[in-house]
């Protein structure tokens, strides 16, 4: 496909959108605090426990999110359709922006999908196995790299992740996806035909995206997976950057409020920033030989390539940005594939014979040792940049201001070549 047709394909896909997003939000109930309102929804996620209560993210009918606030009874879980009859709490965060919350509603379990009962019971039984394997917070935050998975963890070492500008990696992302993808058809490749490894490969990524939860990041990385290995089925390469925008498209046609949600905002926008930015310090031969002399390796490019993207969505949602961030990412990066590996492997095989399993995994502790005593030293120095509110002008200025130097420099790296 040439140039002017995916030029027009992205003007048709753009307009279709404009039109979704104009009777989404033009149909949409705006609702009142103090509204008494009663909907369904299907947990995708567990809860969170936090004291002596549960808090869950749901959406009512409107697809307008909602955070729910509960007591510990009825313990509610992954997979379970609820019916709720509640008491809206609408309460500005800005002149922009609202949160609805629901406190303590009268909640009845309808049922739970079979589908997700089932991953719902391989979730608990592969939390036990690591809860069982490792003390916390290494449990917690391998679970966490692995599937996403959100276990509690001590306050001030989930603090110090936020601080040093490592707690992304608590969150299933692109990164696991392409590494659980990749390791599948790698592993059937040896036995199969290379269409068929990487059938199971697309296989194998939407049970992932499942036993993770189908947060907004996981599902985009999925789609994005899934057209990738696709492709790879069909002979056609290098359609990463197109899976992306295809992802990012279907995503808000189907569910447009997700265009307010701060994770779908990171993650569409790290990942463009790893398919865009990253590019141009790689194709430049001074800095790699830069960091091939370098103890950080080519792990900091990742995070200064994603960081740049988000920069804005970070600093405007959160209103600070962590001075440490790059070093830290660089000094701990490097031990992601293999915590990834040996607790997916792990967790695989204690789901057939658990104490092998447990086995397996014990041997990513030194790893998470390292990991945590990097994350604790820099989490305990701070160095946080705080900023104020970033208006939609700076924010948008900055976006151009970027794709310039993107489509600047990636015409001169082109030329070079």
């Amino acid at each position: 496909m040439n140039r002017l047709s995916l030029s027009i394909l992205f003007v048709i896909l753009l307009l279709l959108l404009s039109l979704r997003f104009f009777f989404f939000y033009h149909n949409q109930n705006q609702y009142k605090d103090g509204q008494d309102v009663r909907f369904t929804t299907t947990l995708t996620s567990d809860p969170q426990i936090i004291g002596s209560q549960q808090r869950i993210s749901a959406n009512l009918a409107s697809g307008q999110r909602v955070s729910v606030i509960t007591s510990l009874i009825p313990e509610l879980h992954y997979g379970e359709t609820l019916a709720m009859d509640g008491i809206l709490n609408v309460s500005l965060l800005d002149s922009k922006r609202s949160m609805i919350t629901m406190y303590f509603p009268k909640i009845k379990v309808i049922k739970n999908e079979s589908g997700l009962a089932v991953i719902n019971l391989i979730r608990q039984r592969v939390i036990s196995m690591f809860s069982k394997s490792l003390p916390n917070p290494s449990s917690s935050l391998l679970l966490g790299i692995v599937f996403g998975i959100k276990e509690p963890m001590p306050k001030d070492f989930k603090d110090n992740l936020r601080t040093s500008g490592v707690l992304h990696v608590i969150a299933a992302s692109g990164m696991n996806v392409t590494l659980i993808g990749g390791f599948i058809s790698s592993l059937f490749a040896f036995f199969l035909k290379r269409q068929l490894a990487l059938a199971f490969s697309i296989i194998g990524i939407i049970f992932y995206a499942i036993l993770a939860g189908l947060e907004p990041s996981i599902i985009r990385a999925s789609i994005m997976g899934i057209l990738v290995f696709s492709s790879q089925i069909l002979g056609r390469q290098n359609m990463a950057r197109s899976g992306l925008l295809i992802a990012g498209f279907l995503m808000l046609f189907i569910s447009p409020n997700l265009i307010a949600d701060i994770g779908f905002q990171l993650s569409f926008s790290a990942t463009a920033g790893l398919l865009y930015i990253r590019p141009l310090f790689e194709h430049n031969l001074r800095v790699k030989a830069v960091l091939e002399r370098s103890f950080l390796g080519s792990d900091v490019l990742t995070t200064i390539a994603a960081q740049a993207a988000t920069l804005p969505i970070l600093l405007a949602n959160f209103g600070s940005y962590s001075l440490w961030s790059i070093l830290v990412n660089g000094l701990v990066l490097w031990t992601i594939p293999s915590l990834m590996v040996i607790g997916g492997i792990g967790g695989l095989v204690g789901l057939i014979f658990m104490p092998l399993g447990q086995l397996l995994i014990y041997l990513s502790y030194p790893f998470l040792l390292y990991f945590e005593k990097i994350v604790n030293i820099f989490g305990q120095i701070g160095g946080n940049l705080s900023t104020q509110e970033l208006s939609w002008p700076v924010i948008i200025g900055y976006y151009l201001m970027l794709s310039s130097c993107v489509l600047f420099f990636g015409r001169k790296g082109l030329r070079k070549r």
